[in-house]
């Protein structure tokens, strides 16, 4: 599943006035969408390095905030409508574009956000989620991603026409490939009308996932790496059924959340093969591990391997993690979800992070299980408000219900009478991890060494004792 249907309906509703006129005539390789779960933790991680950024905001020009204040008085019909109305004009790049993608301009992005003048204890790199943007938050040290996400519009649709928009996909993915005839990625499209029908009427999502590590990463950890410093390689081999197409390339339908991958493919039935591989969104590349290994092990750097089959572990070591280092509040835990998350406030305040990779149906079982007798002080729950209503999003009553068993909760960056349909989330979430750095930041940020990260590593994938 893309999860961007939400945050992209509410950038591309405000950025009207910035990017229309511009995105439909850009000769220039077209940039990663900010809504993109993948380059988002980039974003992320390079904010909680630097201590510079807009979280969530980048996605929105400045202004947009009394502009979406008016959009969240009128019903939440209303408020889906104009979202939606919005997206049509301004989501994504023009499909033409999809031939001016400069492969390599991506990885170029990804290291660029980063101080040039470091040297780092740790590097990360590999499969990206929310957890792993907290781990390399804690670590101090930048993250490289497998994964860039790419939207070209076409014209609106029926979101549950799968053949017009695997035609409108496979034209984008035809044009990347043909401007980037090299080796090293693999593209991906991701269909998913349940979850992203606003996003599948507008726009083909396509999904560059590396299989080789590249030569600008190879040239920033050589540059950037500490000589004793380790690369952290994340490894999540989540799998998902994807269409196999005569090229080489995939589309996935659905992903990750309450809806079976079956009910995809017998709603959606397609004459292309299908293959079960690494998921588009979470997953990591078939490929890309041995070839960080093999380049690692030539010039003698040290790899610390965390291979998980699911990105919920990735959030179970992260919580580990916080709950590992010096001066963490252990009586306090928030609840971030998808591309809501800040590590940054984390680190400052101290205050633990169980990242939700979305609002649907199976993430109250999985937080009951990682809580299991705990109880807290505060928790803030931040769900991601989505703007669809699809069959397999938690109600928010029953996510306060649960946690309220586990402590005091308090809904966190939404406003509830509007949830899931909130315009103004970004921005609340945005000013509530402001304010906690403000009144609750440590003297010093929450730190963690290589060596406890793989002590805890090690006490994940041990077995487990009846």
């Amino acid at each position: 599943m893309i999860r961007a249907g939400s945050v992209a309906a509410l950038c591309c509703l405000v950025s009207l006035t910035s990017f229309v006129g511009t995105a439909s005539a850009s000769t220039d390789s077209p940039s990663v969408e900010g809504f993109d779960s993948g380059t988002r933790v980039v974003r992320e991680v390079a904010e909680a390095l630097t201590g510079e950024g807009r979280s969530i905001l980048e996605c929105y020009p400045w202004g947009s905030r009394a502009f979406l204040g008016l959009v969240s008085l009128f019903p939440e019909a209303t408020r889906i409508a104009l979202i939606e109305w919005g997206m049509r004009l301004s989501v994504g790049h023009a499909a033409r574009d999809a031939g001016h993608v400069d492969v390599d301009a991506l990885f170029r992005w990804c290291v660029a956000l980063y101080p040039d003048e470091r040297r780092y204890e740790a590097i990360v790199v590999g499969s990206p989620n929310g957890a792993v943007a907290h781990l390399a938050a804690l670590l101090g040290a930048p993250f490289l991603t497998t994964s860039f996400g790419l939207a070209f519009r076409h014209p609106t649709m029926d979101a549950a026409d799968a053949a017009a928009y695997v035609s409108s996909a496979r034209s984008a993915v035809r044009a990347i490939r043909s401007a980037n005839p090299q080796s090293g990625y693999k593209l991906i499209a991701h269909y998913d009308p349940l979850h992203d029908r606003s996003l599948v009427e507008v726009a083909a999502f396509v999904r560059l996932k590396l299989t080789e590590l590249p030569a600008t990463y190879a040239a920033f950890i050589d540059r950037h790496l500490s000589p004793d410093g380790r690369l952290i390689l994340i490894d999540c081999s989540y799998p998902w059924p994807q269409l196999v197409f005569g090229d080489g390339d995939f589309l996935q339908m659905g992903g990750l959340g309450g809806v079976a991958p079956e009910t995809y493919l017998e709603r959606w039935p397609s004459e292309h093969p299908v293959a079960v591989r690494r998921e588009s969104e979470w997953g990591c590349p078939e490929g890309f591990a041995d070839s960080v290994c093999r380049w690692a092990e030539d010039r003698g750097i040290g790899v610390v391997e965390i291979r998980f089959d699911h990105p919920w572990t990735y959030s179970l070591l992260a919580r580990d993690a916080y709950l590992a280092c010096a001066g963490v509040r252990q009586d306090h835990l928030l609840i971030d979800c998808f591309n809501h998350l800040n590590p940054r406030t984390n680190v400052e305040t101290g205050i633990p992070a169980l990242w939700l990779p979305f609002n649907t149906v199976d993430g109250p079982a999985l937080v009951e299980s990682a809580l299991r007798d705990e109880t807290f002080e505060r928790i803030l729950f931040a769900p991601l408000p989505s703007f669809a209503n699809s069959p397999d999003t938690a109600p928010l009553d029953a996510w306060i219900d649960l946690l309220g068993r586990f402590g005091s909760v308090e809904p966190f960056g939404i406003g509830p009478r509007l949830y899931p349909a909130d315009p103004l989330a970004p921005f609340r979430f945005a000013d509530r991890m402001a304010n906690l750095r403000k009144e609750m930041g440590l003297d010093r940020p929450l730190r963690l060494d290589v060596e406890r990260l793989m002590a805890l590593v090690a006490e994940r994938e041990a077995p487990s004792v009846p």
